[in-house]
Formats: C-alpha cells, sequence, structure tokens
C-alpha cells in the first residue's frame, strides 16, 4: 500500500496469482528470476538487487528499447 504524506489517501492493487505461495514469493524476491519478468513489453531489467533483511535495500533498474534505464531503489524498515 503507498500512503501519500500530504493527504492520507491510500492506492491499493490487488491481484490473485493462481500460483503457490512459494513460487510467487520466489517471483518477487530472487533476482535472477524477477528480471526475467519485471518491466514493460521489450523493456529487459539488466539490474536487479535485493537485501530483504531489515534495514536492506532494493534496487531494479529497467531498459527500453532505446537504452534509456528507468531505476528504483526502496527501503526496507
Amino acid at each position: 500500500m503507498l500512503v501519500s504524506d500530504d493527504d492520507g489517501k491510500a492506492l491499493v492493487i490487488t491481484r490473485i496469482f493462481d500460483a503457490p505461495l512459494k513460487f510467487v514469493w520466489k517471483t518477487w524476491t530472487e533476482p535472477e528470476i524477477f528480471k526475467e519478468w519485471w518491466g514493460p513489453k521489450d523493456f529487459t531489467t539488466p539490474i536487479s538487487r535485493m537485501d530483504l533483511r531489515v534495514g536492506g535495500v532494493v534496487f531494479n533498474c529497467m531498459r527500453s528499447t532505446d537504452g534509456q534505464d528507468f531505476c528504483s531503489k526502496g527501503g526496507l524498515y
């Protein structure tokens, strides 16, 4: 859930997967698997680093077909 600091509104996105929980967890938490599917059509994900411990950081970069990178980083608290 994402919550805005300004107005307290939340954006919640829910999706049901017909797959075992263990498999879904791996697709979101193992960088080599995550890189295979993350991003829009025709994008690649050349960089994925995940330290899922408290205080760790998740860093991912998607690359468009024209070579532009779109990176995101988040901390785990």
